[in-house]
């Protein structure tokens, strides 16, 4: 709701709000440490009082400054149902986030640089042969041109490849090593996913590239 807060953060200050409630859903921003509380939540309060007052707006929690202008305010705040539903849907979006990030990490741990190596030489192979059949037959010169065109996208495929095995033999698969356990406790896999997607960003555009051509053929 607020981009300059995480939704940890928005979670932290949804539950902060919930503890200090007390069974009328009321905060008592005198009475209970609640302050104090969301003030270790973020280093700028007005970020924190920006967030208090949108969520005041959406109905998701209710907070009311009263006053004068350089005079302490008197604070109304409260939770009530809509509270809990925003914070449910807040942590969902959370876990859905947590479970993306497991997938794609998974998903480069466990990538084989084998298969994709023999993938690339067995289409190689096939596209030399296609090559040598058109050199010899007139009839087949019509689809010499989208060859040559399609084979200039897959040495890119293939370029991006190699590169890919150095950085695996280099970066993943020492990570592998360490197990996911240290993938978490390091900052490897954001190394590893700032490379990937400069890499294979490259081939998929190469890739879709030659696809179109193969279907044009």
């Amino acid at each position: 709701m607020n981009e300059n807060i995480s939704k940890f953060q928005e979670i932290k200050l949804l539950l902060a709000f919930i503890r200090h409630a007390d069974e009328k859903g009321n905060v008592d921003f005198e009475k209970t440490n609640i302050g104090e509380d969301i003030g270790k939540i973020a280093w700028n309060g007005n970020w924190i009082d920006s967030l208090l007052y949108k969520l005041n707006e959406a109905g998701v929690i209710h907070y009311e400054e009263i006053g004068e202008d350089g005079f302490k305010p008197i604070i109304m705040a409260g939770v009530s149902s809509h509270t809990h539903e925003y914070l449910a849907g807040l942590i969902e979006s959370v876990n859905e986030e947590h479970d993306a990030l497991e997938n794609r990490i998974s998903e480069i741990l466990t990538f084989n640089p084998k298969l994709l190596s023999k993938t690339i030489s067995d289409t190689q192979a096939k596209l030399d042969e296609v090559a040598a059949h058109i050199g010899g037959n007139e009839l087949l010169k019509p689809i010499e041109k989208p060859l040559k065109e399609i084979r200039h996208h897959f040495q890119s495929v293939s370029a991006v490849s190699s590169n890919y095995e150095d950085i695996y033999k280099n970066i993943i698969r020492p990570v592998q090593e360490e197990g996911r356990s240290g993938v978490k406790a390091t900052v490897k896999w954001a190394v590893i996913s700032i490379i990937l997607s400069a890499c294979i960003s490259l081939a998929i555009n190469n890739w879709n590239t030659i696809s179109a051509l193969l279907q044009g053929a």
